[in-house]
């Protein structure tokens, strides 16, 4: 590894008494792979910060809408400490719980009825269904809270995620403010 990409990983991980369980759902991938979906935990920064470390700079910039080289520890440790209320995260692990494969969030609108969803993976798990799995665990969830619509933005060059979110029924349509910007919605009744 060169040591430019050294600099931009985190740390190994270690041990801790936060550490999350290898519990969850097991999800067995297309081709064959075994993952454990579960809610995200605070013993998951580390955890966390590596799954970032290894998005391509493109799969970076889809899911934070701009360049970044690593996830901040502070930034990594609020995404793990999710306010129950209003936000539900998943993660999904490899099955021993030590590596993140795919996070994937709502986040819940009471007053609008509608929540927001935010999702990555890893590039070395893409085109699996890993992602269309995540994402089947956050319509369901945002229908269990009384959300009528879930929805987001997605950059209008992620194919992958147009994709997805064509094949799961949300409709399109890129934003008038900014067209490299998608609004992806689909109503849940």
């Amino acid at each position: 590894m060169n040591d430019y990409l050294s600099a931009i990983r985190p740390p190994a991980a270690r041990a801790s008494p936060l550490a999350p369980p290898a519990a969850g759902e097991r999800f067995v991938t297309r081709d064959g792979r075994e993952v454990r979906i579960r809610p995200i935990h605070p013993g998951d920064v580390a955890a966390l910060r590596r799954a970032f470390a290894r998005l391509t700079p493109d799969q970076v910039h889809q899911r934070v809408f701009h360049a970044m080289n690593e996830l901040p520890e502070r930034i990594a440790t609020w995404m793990c400490n999710v306010d129950p209320q209003q936000t539900h995260a998943i993660v999904a692990t490899d099955p021993d719980g030590s590596e993140i494969r795919g996070e994937a969030r709502i986040h819940c609108d009471y007053a609008a009825a509608a929540a927001e969803f935010a999702i990555a993976i890893d590039p070395s798990w893409t085109g699996v269904g890993l992602g269309q799995a995540l994402m089947d665990r956050l319509i369901a969830e945002a229908r269990s809270r009384g959300m009528t619509e879930i929805w987001g933005d997605v950059l209008a060059d992620n194919g992958a995620m147009i994709d997805l979110v064509a094949r799961l029924g949300f409709q399109r349509q890129r934003r008038a403010d900014d067209a490299t910007v998608v609004r992806a919605w689909r109503l849940l009744d």
